[in-house]
């Protein structure tokens, strides 16, 4: 089974600090890979990044208290809508959030299935790679307008 991995440095995500409301978002062709190969094959082929451009996932912290911004980093819930290949599906999520060094850092690692969001893995391929696709968040916070 090879890995393949898929990095974006171009995600965006916005945390409401009133309503524990989040959102993230990535165009998915600014996902890189180790081999050139493998990113054509992931933009034209699996994804369809011309036809479906973005993954998003908009939720909203379970039990949400704002004092989770200001102290250690802690494990939290988050429930939402992940939309990927223009199919969206309800799910909650494990994560970190709160404070590391001085600032406010979350960070998120799940699994989501191809299939569930309609893409197509060929037959050829499909016992080369895993059945699940990780998808890992990993977030810096600064206050609104700087």
């Amino acid at each position: 089974m090879e890995d393949i991995l898929g990095e974006s440095n171009e995600a965006v995500t916005i945390l409401n600090a009133e309503t524990g409301e989040i959102a993230f978002q990535a165009l998915m062709t600014t996902f890189h890979f180790k081999r050139a190969l493998m990113e054509e094959h992931f933009n034209e082929n699996y994804m369809e990044s011309t036809k479906f451009p973005k993954a998003k996932f908009n939720g909203k912290i379970e039990g949400y208290n704002s004092s989770v911004l200001s102290g250690p980093v802690i494990d939290i819930k988050v429930a939402g809508i992940l939309m990927v290949h223009g199919v969206e599906k309800t799910i909650t999520i494990s994560a970190k959030l709160g404070l590391e060094d001085g600032k406010l850092v979350g960070i998120s690692k799940f699994k989501v299935t191809p299939e569930d969001y309609g893409i197509k893995i060929p037959s050829l391929v499909r016992d080369k790679i895993g059945k699940e696709m990780e998808i890992i968040v990993k977030a810096n916070y600064l206050p609104f307008g700087n």
